[in-house]
């Protein structure tokens, strides 16, 4: 299997005839093992023919599956993609934030910025390519990386060095509240964990993914006020109230940000919003 190449740039070289190649190799951080994470790249088609991404694989995840967001009547939702993605001849597929990407389900362990994970990508005229790619803060993503090779231990180090590979604090809950959390949301009854399963929890996800590269979308306001409007509507057990109000209180923050256009606030509060839905959707999965 031939190893792709990695060439951040902001827009797709062109294609090497008669080659497939993979360039702009990165995944963004993720902090729970057993959570999801998420591939980004751009495919080259240098063939006279089209071609079609048909799966991926990789060790550090339970399964992997190609996705699209999309915005559908102001709501950003995630979809899988079964067939996968095609590939015009002589044009580039990009998958990104905020749009296709390749999504890793059951992590093995958590994704920590200076990581790699081995990912294989099938295409559906027998070829495969083995990928490196290395974790990454998506922030990365307007710097000059045209110098950075797969696999380069010096690039996550010196990035890591210059703090530009910093990643989310995800918040100051103690092991004790943890446990107690996890516990309660598996003994919730099953209107509960239906309530907290209809939050738009994906949808949250894909606003945190675009926001790390700095895109603001009209759609994730709506997307916001929705989730308050279901966290005020539902009635949540006393011992997960709290948990729930800071819920509210970072979600309603988070619109205020994406009402006044303030990316660099918004950013960092989509993240804190998306771990804490995150981590109550694995509890009801343990």
């Amino acid at each position: 299997m031939p190893m792709a190449e990695m060439a951040a740039t902001e827009a797709p070289p062109q294609p090497e005839p008669g080659k497939l190649t993979i360039v702009d190799v990165r995944a963004r951080p993720a902090p729970l093992a057993g959570g999801t994470g998420a591939v980004y790249f751009t495919v080259l088609n240098g063939l006279d023919q089209a071609v079609q991404l048909v799966s991926a694989s990789s060790p550090a995840a339970e399964a992997v599956e190609t996705h699209e967001t999309t915005n559908e009547n102001g709501v950003m939702k995630m979809s899988p993609l079964p067939d996968g993605y095609p590939i015009a001849a002589g044009e580039a597929l990009m998958l990104q934030p905020g749009g296709k990407h390749i999504m890793l389900i059951g992590l093995v362990e958590p994704l920590e910025p200076g990581d790699e994970v081995e990912l294989t990508v099938n295409f559906d005229n027998g070829e495969s390519m083995a990928l490196t790619v290395p974790v990454m803060d998506m922030q990365m993503s307007g710097m000059d990386m045209s110098n950075m090779q797969m696999g380069s231990e010096s690039m996550a180090q010196d990035a890591t060095d210059d703090g530009a590979m910093a990643g989310h604090d995800h918040g100051d809950m103690s092991d004790a509240d943890h446990e107690a959390m996890m516990g309660m949301l598996k003994d919730a009854s099953p209107e509960v964990k239906a309530a907290i399963m209809a939050l738009p929890i994906e949808a949250i996800h894909s606003m945190d993914e675009s926001l790390m590269e700095g895109k603001l979308d009209p759609a994730f306001a709506a997307t916001v006020s929705g989730l308050i409007e279901q966290v005020d509507a539902s009635t949540w057990p006393e011992g997960l109230q709290a948990h729930f109000d800071e819920v509210r209180s970072t979600a309603t923050d988070l619109l205020a940000a994406l009402e006044t256009g303030d990316a660099a606030a918004a950013g960092p509060l989509a993240a804190d919003l998306h771990d804490m839905l995150h981590e109550m959707e694995m509890g009801l999965m343990d």
